[in-house]
């Protein structure tokens, strides 16, 4: 915007101030300036817009026609204004809470969580960030959600997400997976996470099947992911059965697009850890406990699931 275009914004208050009051002297009380100062600025603006706004008389102001709908069109500028400026600085002035962790569990548990707790609490601005876990130097974040690291000081490790390995898949795969035996899923398409790709290992289908008496042969084939949620994601599409943790897996549960395989259920290598300050500050600690619980009632839904 060219500076040369706007009016002289001292004189736009002086008007509107004016026009609200019909009263040059009750302007300039409200603007703390002198009833000559108000005077000359609205005659800086009558010049600079080329027409009277104000007929002055003995008796007092009155509006011009134009200078009523002038009047009009300033109010409502200087309240959108306001209300802008209102707006920018109350975000400034919210609270944050970041929350960083690993891919799949942004994907799959953190996400709805984050959102219906922004639902709860509108005032609260939830970031979520997905990334790598580091080994070393700070969170990063106000929240960390990954297997358990070193020690931080002034910092506490509470366990959020642990659980079996089940094998899961669609409804439209396997309908409801009854009478499914362990032996009919050798006879189906299989979602693997590759651990050679994911840095970090988790049971693979060779263990299930061994658990669960099935001869199958060394190399199994099918899909292969390097991240939990890219397999369950081909899994309720119904690609084919993947072996999943149950955190994952919860709300998917609730919904109805995976259903467990009756089978072993192998222990998970690593469970997630919520990682905070001992003494977070308000907004910070409600995310916290409330996460916590969540994942307390995921888990038992889970174990409750046939």
């Amino acid at each position: 915007m060219n500076p040369q275009r706007l009016p002289p914004l001292p004189a736009l208050r002086a008007f509107e101030a004016a026009a609200r009051h019909m009263s040059f002297a009750r302007a300039a009380s409200e603007l703390h300036v002198t009833p000559a100062a108000v005077s000359h600025q609205i005659k800086q603006l009558e010049h600079w817009l080329g027409l009277p706004l104000f007929r002055r008389s003995a008796n007092g102001v009155l509006l011009t026609a134009a200078g009523s709908d002038y009047a009009l069109r300033i109010r409502d500028a200087f309240e959108r204004l306001v209300s802008t400026s209102c707006a920018v600085r109350d975000h400034q002035q919210r609270p944050v809470v970041r929350i960083r962790t690993q891919f799949s569990i942004a994907a799959m548990w953190l996400t709805p969580r984050v959102a219906a707790l922004s639902r709860q609490r509108p005032e609260l601005e939830i970031r979520l960030i997905a990334a790598l876990h580091r080994a070393s130097g700070g969170m990063n974040a106000d929240i960390g959600i990954y297997f358990r690291r070193d020690d931080l000081p002034g910092h506490s490790q509470l366990p959020l997400l642990t659980g079996p390995f089940r094998a899961y898949a669609a409804p439209s795969l396997i309908g409801r997976a009854q009478d499914l035996r362990p032996a009919d899923v050798a006879a189906l398409p299989l979602l693997h996470l590759s651990a050679e790709d994911r840095g970090w290992p988790s049971p693979g289908f060779a263990e299930w099947f061994e658990q669960a008496g099935v001869a199958v042969p060394a190399t199994l084939p099918g899909l292969r992911f390097n991240l939990g949620h890219l397999a369950a994601t081909a899994c309720m599409l119904g690609a084919g059965v993947a072996l999943l943790p149950d955190y994952l897996c919860s709300d998917a549960l609730r919904q109805g697009s995976l259903v467990p395989i009756p089978g072993p259920a192998l222990d998970a290598p690593h469970p997630y850890f919520l990682m905070c300050k001992d003494e977070p500050d308000e907004a910070v600690a409600w995310v916290r406990d409330a996460l916590l619980r969540d994942a307390s009632d995921a888990a038992s839904h889970c174990q409750r699931a046939p």
